[in-house]
């Protein structure tokens, strides 16, 4: 059975924290099916895996139910379904 994907997985650093991390090369750019949005947790300017966002910590993962490593994209929002539309190229 595999893992299932996470967004803020653990960071292997040895000099310090990574400045946030990298969306897909390919995001949403096909909205087709399920989407996914996670909350970064963690706290003071630093996700649940120790990458570094700075403030506030208002971090989502958005991405396709089943291709997380290839659409993920991050973006700042204040809940699920703003990041989702943040993630999909809307405004507001």
């Amino acid at each position: 059975m595999t893992k299932p994907f996470d967004p803020f997985a653990k960071v292997n650093c040895e000099y310090g924290a990574p400045m946030g991390r990298r969306s897909a090369k390919h995001t949403l750019d096909v909205w087709d099916g399920a989407f996914i949005a996670r909350h970064c947790g963690g706290s003071d300017c630093y996700d649940k895996g120790g990458a570094y966002w700075g403030a506030p910590l208002n971090i989502w993962a958005v991405w396709n139910r089943g291709k997380g490593p290839e659409t993920v994209t991050y973006v700042r929002a204040d809940n699920a379904a703003q990041a989702k539309r943040f993630a999909k190229g809307e405004t507001k």
